[in-house]
Order: C-alpha cells, then structure tokens, then sequence
C-alpha cells in the first residue's frame, strides 16, 4: 500500500483538507470504517456529505483508497488496527491517505514508523491553519488541495 501522510497540529486544518480532497476525488462509493471495542470492525455507506473526522474507504477509478481524517492519535486508536481492520474484512487498498498529528505525544504512538510495515510513503506534508475565516476560498486552500488529489490520483 502507497501512503500519503497529511502532518499538522491540533486545528491545523488537517480534517478539512482530507475531506476536500476526498470530495474532488469523485468517488463511486464512500464506506464508513467501523471498529468496535472488540476491534470488529464494518462498513457503512455513507454520502459525500456525511464525511467528518472518521475512517472512510473510498472507491475511485475501481481503486481502494483508505482515508484517515482524523489523526490516530486524536482516535486513541494506532494506525495498525485500522489497517488491520480492513484486512479483516479482507479488503487491501492500494493508498491511504493518513492525517497525523505534527508532534505525536500519546504513549506508544509512532502512525509513520507503523506504517512503514504496511508500504511506501509516496509523499508526506506538514500544513498550518490558514488564517482566515473562509480559508476555504483562499488560493492556497485551493492549491493544497489540488496538489494532494493529483498526488492521489497519480498514484492509484
């Protein structure tokens, strides 16, 4: 699995910007990632505008694409048993596109060093909060966001 990690701070804007991307990516379907206390985990589909701060599985040109838009470490829950959840309904995506805390301070967290075991890091970027109240109109926004779906898209 190709991965794309998305760093930046508590409010850096990290949920947003993972979202925007999934919404120009057009998926064909957008699964919600379920795990329970038992680590059972399912899937529940979901519309483009139900995406939030969660674990999603997007479908986009026939590609799996697993999105993390809420940083591991905000979840509680490590990078791996997301993985492993997937790989238990035997699903493999060929991307992910993980946000992550800047600086990750929980007991036992280390999102990239675990993710080393599941791929190749194809791109890794640190973001900052745009000042603004409609950052979502801003220049830089947009390109944000256009330079990580190309990414994406390049590489599924």
């Amino acid at each position: 699995m190709k991965y794309i990690i998305i760093k930046g701070s508590k409010s850096s804007g990290k949920s947003a910007t993972v979202k925007d991307i999934c919404k120009r990516l057009n998926p064909s379907s957008i699964k919600q990632l379920c795990i329970d206390d038992s680590a059972i985990a399912t899937l529940r589909p979901i519309g483009i505008a139900d995406l939030d701060k969660d674990n999603y599985l997007l479908t986009v040109k026939k590609r799996s694409i697993l999105v993390v838009a809420s940083a591991p470490t905000e979840q509680r829950k490590k990078i791996s048993d997301i993985v492993f959840a997937l790989h238990s309904l035997n699903i493999f995506p060929e991307l992910a596109i993980i946000a992550m805390s800047g600086i990750e301070k929980l007991k036992d967290f280390a999102t990239a060093k675990e993710l080393e075991k599941f791929g190749e890091c194809v791109h890794e970027t640190k973001i900052w909060r745009i000042p603004s109240n409609q950052f979502h109109k801003t220049e830089e926004w947009d390109e944000r966001i256009s330079h990580l779906t190309t990414l994406t898209l390049k590489n599924i």
